[in-house]
């Protein structure tokens, strides 16, 4: 029993810290870094649309490794932005952000997803990963920019104390 109880001693402050966040505290990082959560809350759902639009073939743009599938993307930040996506269909898919502060990422992750990062504001984003063939978003993650909460942590570690920093005497 006392071994049961100084072994959920021990792993308790590690539950905890695995709740507040996913690796180290940013206060044993050693610059500001992007961090993910849970998808709480993530404005991608009502500010993405997703439609099949039939259109004629547009003018190249980003090339996928198979050389049959691209991308074109118009405008990159606000508040809105484009991406028309032509996958060898007799339609293209229109994917269009709204209520956006910039469009910082959009890649070819392989021969048919799509990686895209739109930022809802300067501290939150989205990473979605479209499948370009089934036409579907096959995956989305809260994205968060960790340079206020480094500046925070730094400030206030030496006062309070944290993992990485300890509190001056």
């Amino acid at each position: 029993m006392r071994y049961l109880l100084g072994l959920l001693a021990a792993t308790l402050p590690l539950t905890i810290h695995a709740d507040s966040w996913f690796g180290l505290p940013p206060d044993c990082w050693a610059k500001p870094r992007n961090y993910h959560e849970l998808n709480r809350d993530d404005p991608w759902k009502k500010n993405v649309t997703i439609t099949r639009i039939n259109a004629k073939k547009p003018r190249p743009g980003v090339y996928s490794p198979n050389r049959g599938y691209f991308f074109v993307i118009e405008g990159k930040g606000r508040p809105d932005a484009k991406i028309t996506v032509y996958a060898e269909k007799n339609h293209v898919i229109e994917i269009r952000f709204t209520a956006l502060h910039a469009m910082t990422e959009t890649r070819w992750i392989n021969e048919k997803l799509l990686y895209m990062r739109p930022w809802w504001g300067k501290i939150a984003a989205t990473d979605i990963i479209y499948d370009v063939e089934k036409e579907m978003v096959i995956h989305t993650e809260s994205v968060m920019d960790g340079s206020i909460a480094f500046q925070q942590y730094r400030e206030s570690c030496p006062k309070q104390g944290c993992e990485c920093i300890k509190k001056k005497q």
